[in-house]
């Protein structure tokens, strides 16, 4: 039934799932893949070239002249429920359930459907993530309860701030904001510790997960999908590190200095309630469906476990290669048997042990003239973001990828 639909809908159908594809998270290698292989399955010649601004298309067509479509783009926000909804799409027109132009329309619909959770809801979500992840960082009470206040203040600040004139440097303010909060409450004597707070409560603009994912694509030869991506996270990186040195500079010249001792971190048991907070929340930022996350709660908590237990044996990147190689092959399970895409658990789970925090305080270190260990904590940086990439690719060795997403 589709095989004989005109090659305009087919075209079409391909330029919308690429547009979904991109714009909800999904790496380049993916997207030319995906996208390769729907074209194959609907008999059309083509060649894909995705950038994270932007994804080019050439095809062959019979009797005619090459047609190129090229389609400009911001980088993609995740939003995990419109790229399954993509992706059942797909499987629906692949298996002739639907008609291609039925096709397209869903996947139009998919672009102007509301968000599952709203502005407030993913809010709130940044409120518990930070609080989570300072209780992770072995933080305080107090520490955890600074880190989800700046922490949604960030998320109210994102929201309600769009003037394009300060889009640009959205990243440093809020950096300079929490770092100069951070501080003070140190200088007014509360028992807190500004490292963590600052780390906490910025964790969401970290780009971690740009940073794995743009050396997953050079890994996977997209040389200049990777090189733009990892260009940009570093670039977001010196943002927010050169944003949280100024504000505790300015900090520490406008409060009196106080001498204030950190109360002790809470217990290491309260850690895992901390991961399912934290692996909560990424329901909400990510709008996964509620179905969903119960897979995401157990992804991270098994990331967390095996991170933890590898890293305290045979160091970090042991323990990044081996929780890779164990994300990758559970994704790979999950999407073989409830046909739903890998990325659904794969991505709040890696978000979870990505490099971008180590690299953020390399930066530090160099801005504080600490050159030695600046360039040590960054490199350090690269090896965990290879050995996760690098688990990963054993993990699909071991149950290979039925699924493209």
């Amino acid at each position: 039934m589709n095989q004989d639909a005109s090659m305009r809908e087919k075209l079409k159908f391909i330029m919308l799932l690429a547009k979904a594809l991109h714009h909800y998270g999904a790496s380049a290698d993916r997207i030319e893949k995906a996208l390769f292989l729907v074209s194959e399955k609907l008999n059309v010649e083509a060649n894909f070239f995705s950038l994270p601004t932007g994804i080019f298309a050439n095809f062959n067509l019979p009797g005619e002249d090459e047609y190129t479509s090229m389609v400009r783009m911001d980088p993609g926000t995740i939003n995990l429920e419109k790229l399954y909804l993509a992706d059942r799409t797909v499987d629906f027109v692949l298996d002739e359930k639907v008609t291609i132009s039925e096709g397209c329309r869903i996947l139009t619909d998919i672009f102007t459907k509301k968000p599952l959770y709203g502005d407030l809801a993913v809010n709130i979500s940044l409120f518990f993530l930070a609080f989570g992840i300072a209780i992770f960082l072995k933080g305080n009470l107090y520490d955890a309860i600074c880190s989800g206040i700046f922490g949604l203040f960030c998320g109210f600040f994102t929201s309600s701030v769009k003037v394009e004139s300060v889009d640009t440097i959205t990243d440093a303010l809020l950096a300079f904001g929490v770092s100069f909060a951070a501080f003070g409450c140190e200088q007014m004597g509360l028992h807190v510790t500004p490292s963590i707070i600052i780390l906490a409560s910025l964790i969401y603009f970290l780009p971690g997960l740009s940073l794995t994912m743009s050396i997953h694509e050079i890994s996977s030869q997209n040389l200049t999908s990777g090189t733009a991506r990892l260009t940009g996270a570093l670039i977001i990186l010196l943002k927010i590190s050169f944003g949280s040195f100024m504000g505790a500079e300015v900090a520490k010249g406008v409060f009196p200095a106080t001498f204030s001792i950190p109360e002790p971190p809470m217990g290491s048991i309260w850690q895992w309630p901390a991961i399912v907070l934290v692996a909560l929340s990424f329901v909400v930022i990510f709008q996964a469906r509620i179905k969903d996350a119960f897979w995401i709660v157990m992804a991270g908590l098994i990331s967390f476990s095996v991170s933890s237990f590898l890293g305290a044996k045979f160091g970090a990147v042991a323990g990044a290669v081996g929780c890779g190689v164990m994300l990758g092959a559970g994704s790979n399970l999950f999407a073989r048997v409830l046909k739903r895409p890998a990325m659904i658990v794969l991505m709040p789970a890696i978000t979870l042990l990505v490099p971008g925090s180590i690299g953020y305080k390399g930066l530090n270190f160099l801005f504080t003239q600490n050159a030695v260990d600046g360039i040590n904590t960054l490199f350090h940086t690269i090896t965990i973001g290879v050995g996760l990439v690098a688990g990963a690719y054993f993990g699909n060795i071991l149950i290979k990828p039925k699924r493209t997403l």
